[in-house]
Parts: C-alpha cells; structure tokens; sequence
C-alpha cells in the first residue's frame, strides 16, 4: 500500500483540523497512520525536542495559492501535486500561531505604536546569523520585498532605462520593472562543471549607459546559487566602474545549504562598493510568511536610503507584524531544523533523479528550496517545440507544464518565465514532506521513463 492514502476532499474541507497533504480538483492525499490523528493546531514534535517534518501538512481549501490556484484549471482532477510557488508545505513554527492567537484575544485593531520589537529582532537576528551590524534607524519597514525594490527602481532608473539581470532569475523581477516603467536587460550565465555561472565578459557588455541598477539574487531564485565574497565584490567593483546600483535581493538568504555560506552584500570588505548598494530582505522565505506582508531594505548609504523611501511607503498589518516579532524572538530552533531537512531533500531529489530518471538535468542547489530541472530532452520527446502554439501556448516550457500534469498530476513553473536561460528548464519547489516528494518523483519517473 502506497505511504499516501486517497481521501475525498469535500470530507477534508469538513475536517479542516486533519494533518494531511493537498492533492487537488478532486483528490487530497495524506499519510497513513499517525497523520489523521495529528492536530493542525501545533505540529508534532518526535524524540528529542525535533519538529516532525515528515507528516504531510493539508493546504487544500484553505485559498492556498501553491494548491488552489493550479486546481482551478484543471477541472476533471488532472491536477495532484502543486510543486510550484514558492512557498513551504510545513506548519509553521509553534511560536508563530501561539503569538497570532494570543493576540486574537484582543479584539481591537487599531494603529500600532511601535515597531521598535520588530526592529530589534532584525537587527539581531542578521547580527547573530549574518554578522552584519545594522542600526536600527538605517532599516526601512515594507509590505514587501516587491514594494522596495519598486521604489528603488524608480528611484535610480529613469522611464525608458534599464536595470540589469543575470539570468535565468526570478520571474518577478520583470513585472517590478515593468510596475517601475523601466526596462530590463538579461545577461545570461553559463553553465560550467554543473554550475551556473556569470559570463562576465558578457555582463560588462550589458553596462551600458542606459543601465542604472542591477539587481543581485542572493541566493539566486531559481537556479540556486550562493554567491561567494570573490563573486560578489567582482559584481560591486563591475558596478561602481560602470555607475550603476547594486540592488540586492537576499530573501532566500536563510535558506543555505551546510556546505555554502550567504554573504550579505552589505557586508562585503570594501566600502565604497557596500556604499553603492540597498539591500533588501525579509523572513517570508525563512518561515513562510508571505502571506503577512513585512520585509525590510537598507543601506549603509543614508542618500541611496533616503532616494528609495521617497517612492515608498509601507502598510504594515498588525498581524504581520506580531507573526514576524514571533519568528524572530523564538523561531531560530524550527527554522534550523526545517533548513536541514530541506538540506536532506535536496539530496533525496539528487539521488532519485540520478537513479530513476537520468534524462532528466539536475543542478545542485547551493541554497533556496527551489530546484531549477532540465527537461529540455522530455520536451524533445513529447514535440513541445512544435505542438505550443497549436495548442495556444506561448511557449514550449507552457505546453510541457500542461503535459505533465496531464500526465503525471505535476504542477511545475515554466522555465520561460525566468529570462534568458530558461528554455528547457521547470522548476520545482522542494519544500514538502519527503513522503510527498518520494510520490511526485514516482508519479514523474512514470511519465517520462515510459517515452
């Protein structure tokens, strides 16, 4: 019998409080044994103080955009596994809940008058895990990443100019672009000894005098590379020549794998290059809270600062904030375990797809919970390049996304969507119980193997 049992899913959206994993349109899968017993109110902890990772966590009906949204497309049932958006399949760190409902008893919601907590926690939680020194009052507040790097945009990117990516890259970026009324340029990285890499030659070339602003994914969303000191200081000196800003997006920074470090570009060995750069960032990777809306951008520059927080202006929600006071105050523990199971799942993804599905690339991540795959020989395979447009697809990456859930229940985001380099690729969040990944590679392994 399979580690994941059919359940009716009008019998799941009746039972909210069951521990289950979301399939969907139809279909919601849980692990058998102790998962239905399990309280979706604090999430199990095993022997020794661990948090249980393993048992599957029900997001269906619950507005989810990871298992909802991709549902709504496919209404005969097609649809099983979102492995899509960004976002963690785990219940959140008990810290977190206890807060919210601690402050749910208060049934008052009007204006905060302070964020002084939320500051420190900041500042400690980048001094401790970073060791980067930030004064409070250099941190600016946001809903968002999106928000700052917009206001940074059209900040220091005139209408019509450009601002600079290494690509593939994180498929927001175009539409904050696009939001600021500027224009992109990609610079395409190499692909090197199983490694993507930056063509350098070809990056200075893309320093035009139309180019402005860069933007820096560290870790890069979604190929997954940690950038290192020498790589970093080679972009800020690259920049400082060329007169453009480095804008750093670091959201995924908690995110490292054992054998990589995140270096915060902030914190890099030459002044004038940290002086030359805003750095944004934000827990929501770190303990999925997208959904409360508080990131936060600096700069040891107070003019680059102040040129930002003139297009800017934050609208913080009082539950956000108490959610990331929560996380940052007491969450260290469940966040240092989820990152080293995440760590174990992007080995479990290594090994089956090296074992069982060898026509399918894998590069291996340094850090993020994204996995950025190589179907290029599958799309060959199925005549992605040729069928797209008959089946009104915009590109082949679209078609193949339809086809494998056609075929196998997987929902993955086309490689298209992230700029050159993208072609042939899908990528796939990790960030699921290994008994849900060990199903969606079977379900995937049968697809393609059969060929």
């Amino acid at each position: 019998m399979s580690d994941i049992t059919i359940l009716n899913r009008r019998r799941f959206i009746k039972s909210a409080g069951m521990t289950a994993l979301a399939g969907a349109a139809g279909a919601v899968t849980t692990a058998t044994s102790t998962a239905s017993a399990q309280s979706s109110t604090a999430i199990p902890t095993l022997a020794g103080g661990k948090y249980d990772f393993d048992t599957p966590y029900n997001r269906v009906g619950t507005n989810s955009s990871r298992w909802d949204s991709p549902a709504r497309n496919y209404p005969g049932g097609e649809f099983k596994y979102g492995m899509g958006v960004a976002s963690m399949d785990f219940e959140c760190a008990p810290c977190i809940t206890e807060a919210l409902g601690e402050r749910c008893k208060h049934h008052n919601w009007g204006y905060l008058s302070t964020t002084e907590p939320l500051r420190k926690g900041i500042v400690n939680w980048n001094g401790e895990r970073h060791g980067i020194d930030l004064e409070p009052s250099s941190l600016t507040l946001s809903d968002g990443v999106y928000p700052g790097i917009i206001a940074a945009l059209r900040s220091f990117v005139p209408t019509g100019n450009k601002v600079l990516l290494t690509s593939p890259c994180y498929s927001g970026f175009y539409s904050m672009a696009r939001a600021a009324r500027v224009d992109t340029i990609d610079s395409q990285m190499r692909y090197v000894n199983g490694r993507y890499e930056i063509d350098w030659e070809d990056l200075e070339s893309k320093m035009t005098s139309e180019v402005r602003a860069m933007i820096v994914c560290n870790p890069q969303n979604p190929t997954g590379n940690v950038w290192t000191e020498e790589e970093l200081l080679r972009i800020g000196h690259l920049a400082l020549e060329h007169k453009i800003v480095v804008l750093a997006d670091e959201i995924h920074s908690d995110v490292v794998r054992a054998t990589h470090r995140y270096v915060p570009f902030a914190s890099l060995p030459d002044e004038a290059v940290i002086n030359n750069s805003v750095s944004f960032n934000a827990i929501s990777k770190t303990f999925n809270l997208a959904a409360m809306k508080n990131a936060y951008f600096y700069s040891k520059n107070p003019t680059l600062l102040a040129r930002v927080n003139q297009f800017h202006r934050a609208e913080l929600s009082t539950l956000g904030v108490v959610a990331n006071e929560a996380a940052y105050q007491h969450g260290a523990e469940w966040f240092d375990q989820a990152n080293a199971y995440l760590d174990d799942n992007h080995t479990f993804v290594e090994n089956y797809i090296r074992e069982h599905i060898p026509n399918v690339g894998y590069t291996r991540n340094e850090g993020t919970f994204m996995t950025f795959l190589d179907f290029s020989k599958v799309m060959a395979a199925v005549g992605a390049g040729d069928r797209y447009k008959a089946h009104d697809k915009d590109t082949p990456e679209e078609y193949f996304q339809d086809w494998l859930v056609h075929n196998s229940g997987i929902y993955l985001n086309p490689g298209s969507s992230y700029g050159t380099g993208g072609a042939g690729h899908m990528r796939m969040n990790v960030a699921s119980s290994r008994l849900v990944l060990k199903e969606v590679f079977d379900a995937m392994a049968a697809a393609v193997n059969r060929l």
